[in-house]
């Protein structure tokens, strides 16, 4: 019985240190990438980089981020079923406007926290600005990120520069049996497992909101699929336009560069807003189809950097607007309008 209270104390005093050392190494991480990137780019480049796009490309590039954001509200509103829920306090585009201000305020965080840290946020923007369980919240996240890998998947596969029929073919194909597999071992998985708990383990709480997340019908409504789908289209393509200003590569090379940006983030290991790994996955998209010494390639991570900047700052004001939003709303909220809060 005198053990416990240490080992507790042990756990508690080492956990912080881990933490530290996790923070430390993802920081090391993306500003060593992001140095290793720049010594081998001209200043001059990175300089020219935000003054090469005329203020039309800037705009198309800007719309198509802002709409995309817009999108991405959509779906979370069919994924959480918010129309069955509560009314819209208000509407923008037909997109509800409390939906849209977690996506901006959760998206902002995920720019500028390590570690896809910023992830954290959503649980609680959804509890306090939504009224949802903290446990539906978590499973209709994991279920976003699962249906955002399918769909970058999705598109990589269909445009791909010069990947032979029978590969995209054979991808397609994986990709279902992948997902017949995973419905398989979850349900064999749970068979053998019944007892246990979300307390149990850490495996049997992932397992559990994985289920949910699943097997809650909202989440595979076709309009949450098309909002996807729509997303990243347009960021991608958003993203390749810039690219392709800036590094005068080909507009499917640079879109294969912003797909590889965008699967960059996947890793674990995030430096301070992304910088670094964001680069180096466009410079690897873009190298992937370009010669070693070619220009556009000599411009390809000036121009990651351009469009990494435009993406941060986009972020960050947009989800500054939307808290300043949400504080203002808040006296209203408080005397008995439309309220966003569900029992759990």
């Amino acid at each position: 019985m005198t053990d416990q209270p240490s080992a507790r104390t042990t756990n508690a005093s080492t956990a912080p240190g881990s933490s530290l050392m996790k923070k430390a190494l993802a920081w090391g991480l993306g500003l060593g990438l992001l140095a290793w990137l720049l010594s081998r780019t001209p200043f001059d480049q990175v300089a020219q980089a935000f003054q090469r796009p005329d203020w039309a490309t800037w705009l198309l590039t800007l719309g198509g981020l802002l709409i995309s954001y817009v999108l991405r509200a959509a779906r979370l509103q069919v994924v959480l079923n918010l129309e069955g829920h509560h009314k819209a306090p208000h509407r923008w585009l037909g997109v509800r406007t409390d939906a849209l201000r977690v996506i901006l305020m959760h998206n902002a965080a995920i720019n500028l926290l390590p570690m896809r840290a910023g992830e954290l946020s959503f649980p609680w923007l959804a509890s306090r600005e939504l009224g949802m369980p903290v446990a539906r919240a978590v499973a209709c996240l994991l279920w976003m990120r699962v249906q955002d890998v399918i769909v970058l998947a999705f598109l990589g596969l269909l445009l791909w520069p010069g990947l032979p029929l029978w590969v995209r073919i054979a991808g397609f194909a994986g990709m279902a049996a992948g997902w017949l597999a995973l419905g398989q071992l979850s349900r064999r998985w749970f068979e053998r497992h019944a007892g246990e708990t979300q307390a149990s383990s850490k495996l049997a709480g992932l397992m559990l909101k994985l289920r949910q997340a699943l097997l809650e019908p909202e989440h595979h409504h076709p309009l949450a699929w098309l909002a996807t789908l729509a997303n990243w289209s347009l960021k991608l393509a958003a993203g390749a336009f810039l690219l392709s200003a800036v590094s005068t590569a080909p507009w499917l090379t640079s879109w294969a560069g912003a797909l590889g940006g965008e699967l960059a983030a996947i890793v674990p290991l995030q430096g301070p807003a992304g910088f670094g790994t964001y680069e180096a996955g466009v410079w690897a998209g873009m190298a992937a189809h370009l010669p070693p010494q070619s220009t556009a390639l000599a411009h390809a991570v000036s121009a990651a950097l351009a469009l990494h900047v435009c993406f941060l700052l986009c972020a960050v004001l947009a989800g500054a607007l939307a808290s300043v939003l949400t504080w203002a709303n808040k006296p209203r909220l408080r005397q008995g309008t439309p309220s966003a809060r569900l029992p759990d």
